[in-house]
C-alpha cells in the first residue's frame, strides 16, 4: 500500500458563492466549500475516508487520472490534493478495540496501588514505538 496518495480535484464554481469540490476517480467523493483551502481540506478528509474504506475491504485504490486528461468546465479549477494515509489513519481512527493482554501478576498489583491505567500506558508506549 502506498504511504502517501495524489489524487486530481475539480472546483466548480456554485452560482451562489463558494465550489463544488470533487474527485472524479473516486465514485462519490464530493463536497461544498467556502474558498479553496477549505475545499482542500474537505475534499482531502473525503479521500481519506474513501482510501480507508477500500483498503479496510482489501480493494484496490482507484488509479488516479493525469489531470490533464480530466474533462471539465471553462471556469473550473482542477488541482492536486495528497493524503498520507498512515497519518490519516492515525488521526481519524479512534474507535477503540478490545485485545487481551497478559503482565506479571507484580505488576498489575503494583499499577493498580498507583492508579496506573493499563489501558492508557500502552497506548503512550505504542504512539512512541510507532512514530
Amino acid at each position: 500500500m502506498e504511504k502517501n496518495l495524489v489524487y486530481p480535484v475539480i472546483f466548480t464554481p456554485e452560482e451562489e458563492g463558494g465550489y463544488c469540490v470533487y474527485a472524479p476517480d473516486i465514485s462519490g467523493c464530493v463536497t461544498s466549500a467556502d474558498n479553496y483551502a477549505d475545499g482542500i481540506d474537505k475534499i482531502r478528509d473525503g479521500i481519506g475516508g474513501f482510501a480507508l474504506m477500500y483498503i479496510d475491504e482489501g480493494k484496490s485504490l482507484p488509479k488516479p487520472s493525469n489531470p490533464a486528461e480530466l474533462e471539465h468546465g471553462a471556469d473550473d479549477l482542477v488541482s492536486l490534493v495528497d493524503v498520507d494515509i498512515e497519518a490519516y489513519r492515525r488521526a481519524t481512527g479512534g474507535k477503540a478495540v478490545r485485545r487481551t493482554i497478559s503482565i506479571p501478576e507484580w505488576m498489575d498489583v503494583q499499577a493498580s496501588r498507583e492508579g496506573v491505567s493499563l489501558s492508557q500506558c500502552l497506548q503512550e508506549a505504542l504512539r512512541q514505538r510507532l512514530a
